[in-house]
């Protein structure tokens, strides 16, 4: 039984919840501010509403979590599950911090 982080499965899930929320602030900042991401996070942050934005963009991992969950196939969910919590641990220090 090797380390976990080893798993191509385990990478390829991690690799998936990294992607799924920078899509999802991607495709608001092309909704909201016709795709000025940088531009975009500096408005949020001056309204103080960033990591509402930030969290709700890495709800989007609940998705492929629960469908990976329900087929059984565990490595490639922990993955999603390791960056979800590392993304959340990230925004609440932002918010606290900065």
């Amino acid at each position: 039984m090797g380390f976990m982080i080893n798993d191509s499965l385990f990478i390829k899930g991690a690799l998936l919840g990294l992607i799924l929320p920078t899509l999802a602030f991607l495709v608001y900042s092309i909704i909201v501010m016709e795709g000025e991401m940088l531009t975009l996070y500096y408005q949020l942050k001056a309204m103080d509403v960033h990591t509402h934005v930030l969290s709700l963009c890495i709800f989007i991992n609940l998705i492929p979590f629960l469908i990976l969950m329900r087929s059984d196939r565990e490595k490639p969910a922990k993955g999603i599950l390791m960056v979800t919590i590392l993304l959340a641990l990230f925004v609440m220090i932002n918010k606290f911090l900065f």
